[in-house]
């Protein structure tokens, strides 16, 4: 049975043919080519969204770009967005009292705001660090699609606090043959590519700021309407849970498998594959997910060395945990240790 495609939900579709017609293309014409529903209410761009299959999506979008003119489609699209256009999430975000709070909510309530994508925020002794993208599959969304929602957090970051700075910009596609756009947009000339997610940093010291929008009445009123928006949404990522327990178990016991995972789980190798991937992952990303958290938190205690963590991870020698880490986090798990307990 083929994998259908990953469904990505999302409001830049919209925005990008409403620019498109503002600049004199017909959007009839890349609306038929990419088959997208009809019909589409252009006043409302900025806050419409559609949901369309990945690929079709990534193919809009690199159409639009060069059909325009704009290499850097994403970045035209992230600087004219309507405030508001992302609803209850984004007024949490910024009706809450300090940066971390503002933080921690995009990821509680990133459901809510992009269903197909992962959030990260993590934290270092002298850095924070927001992420975003599919683990796992770098080439799922366009490079507009990164680069536009980078700059929106970006750019929701620096309206929250006064002299708001971004330290480093890393992205999950490759090198863009003119990177001085991304250097003018993000106010940083330290930007990598290739990395296993899209993501900025910024200093430490802003996440205890308080927001310059907050607001605890109106928090406090939206966060009961996003919780029962969330409570309401199908429970589509259950198995996953039950896989990725089965896995922080099973590591004690070494490096785990599909087919120890799938016994633990009552069922075949083959069907726990076919239903992780009916779930738009795989078992090696889920296991990269498990092993990335309980890394994090291992490398926290002092007491444990490197050889340790490897071994608790179910890793045979240090230097595969090594090499891994570094995919994941961009740093070794030394260097990470040092950033975050320095």
């Amino acid at each position: 049975m083929p994998r259908a495609s990953i469904e990505i939900t999302s409001r830049i579709a919209p925005m990008a043919l409403a620019l498109a017609r503002a600049r004199g293309l017909d959007p009839a014409v890349f609306i038929e080519r990419h088959q997208l529903p009809r019909g589409l209410d252009w006043a409302q761009a900025g806050k419409l969204e559609v949901t369309l299959p990945a690929d079709r999506l990534r193919a809009l979008l690199d159409d639009l770009a060069d059909a325009l003119g704009l290499p850097h489609l994403g970045l035209e699209l992230a600087a004219s967005r309507p405030r508001g256009g992302y609803g209850v999430t984004e007024f949490l975000v910024r009706s809450v009292g300090t940066v971390r709070g503002a933080c921690e909510n995009l990821i509680r309530f990133s459901a809510l705001l992009a269903p197909s994508q992962t959030f990260r925020f993590t934290e270092t002794a002298r850095e924070a660090e927001l992420s975003h993208g599919v683990p796992g599959k770098p080439g799922l969304l366009s490079v507009h699609h990164h680069e536009y929602t980078l700059l929106v957090l970006v750019e929701t970051f620096r309206s929250m606090v006064d002299d708001a700075q971004v330290n480093r910009v890393w992205f999950s596609h490759g090198p863009r043959p003119d990177p001085a756009p991304l250097r003018a947009a993000f106010k940083t000339q330290d930007i990598a590519f290739d990395a296993e997610l899209s993501g900025f940093s910024f200093d430490r010291r802003f996440l205890d700021m308080p927001v310059k929008t907050g607001d605890p009445a109106l928090y406090a009123f939206l966060e009961e309407h996003a919780n029962a928006a969330l409570t309401s949404r199908p429970r589509q990522d259950d198995f996953v849970d039950r896989v990725r327990e089965s896995l922080r178990q099973a590591l004690k016991a070494g490096e785990p498998n599909v087919e120890r995972i799938a016994t633990r789980l009552a069922m075949s190798g083959r069907t726990l594959q076919r239903r992780l991937a009916e779930l738009d992952t795989s078992f090696q990303s889920v296991l990269d997910e498990v092993r990335f958290d309980l890394a994090r938190a291992y490398l926290k205690d002092p007491r444990l060395e490197l050889t340790q963590v490897a071994y608790l991870l179910g890793y045979s020698e240090l230097r595969a945990f090594d090499r891994a880490f570094k995919r994941w986090a961009r740093l070794t798990p030394g260097a990470w240790r040092e950033r975050r307990v320095g």
